[in-house]
């Protein structure tokens, strides 16, 4: 027996399908800021790994968020190493960084998301840098970690992925949080890595700006309703 309703035909699905795209295709066309960072990002990273390889690996020891680099020159560091991936396969992550800022600014526009990509960069890897500076002090991270290198954009993507649960309707939005929660802390589990630790830094610093987020919005229509 059956309740009565028809089941999803091919058609339905290859139509849902389509008009995902569009929208991910409209959304991407239309928003510059996030084109022009990972353009950057691309560009920067090809022009990176067409040095030679001792040049190559110098350019990304400077511009690394360690601690090192961290004391010795913090403004650099912790912008420059947004704007490279360490290798020629971390652009298929910068693919997917388009389309989350495409979202991302299309939901709040281009300075908000230029202060939630900005938030989740600095703020995890000033966190992790915490972290290891206490582990070392302590005596449970090796000291060879305060060079090690640590550039790429995963902590912008994971912030602003993080943020995006605003922009989910409520009847997904559990489903949402979950899937991006198992994409970055998941791996993690495994690997354990002081980069995976700056993922779900970065991770929670979008939700705690999202969660702010609503309460402004929330307290702001409260307000007017009281006036009204």
């Amino acid at each position: 027996m059956t309740d009565g309703r028809p089941a999803p035909s091919r058609r339905d699905t290859g139509d849902t399908v389509r008009a995902v795209l569009r929208d991910v295709g409209r959304t991407v066309a239309h928003a510059d800021l996030a084109i022009a960072y990972c353009a950057t990002v691309t560009a920067v990273t090809l022009v990176v790994m067409l040095q030679p390889e001792e040049r190559t690996a110098e350019i990304l020891a400077r511009v690394s968020a360690n601690l090192d680099n961290l004391r010795a020159e913090p403004l650099v560091s912790m912008l420059g190493s947004a704007f490279v991936v360490e290798s020629l396969w971390g652009l298929a992550l910068v693919a997917q960084l388009l389309v989350v800022l495409a979202y991302l600014q299309r939901f709040v526009g281009r300075l908000a998301s230029l202060v939630v990509g900005l938030a989740g960069h600095v703020g995890a890897g000033l966190v992790v840098a915490a972290g290891l500076a206490t582990g070392i002090f302590h005596g449970f991270v090796d000291e060879s970690v305060a060079a090690a290198t640590d550039v790429g954009v995963s902590y912008v993507m994971a912030a602003s992925m993080g943020f995006l649960v605003l922009a989910v309707p409520p009847r997904w939005r559990w489903w949402y949080l979950g899937a991006t929660a198992a994409y970055w802390l998941v791996p993690g589990a495994i690997t354990r890595t002081f980069t995976d630790a700056g993922h779900a830094s970065a991770l929670a610093i979008g939700l705690l700006l999202a969660l702010v987020s609503a309460r402004v919005v929330a307290a702001d229509h409260r307000s007017r309703a009281g006036t009204a």
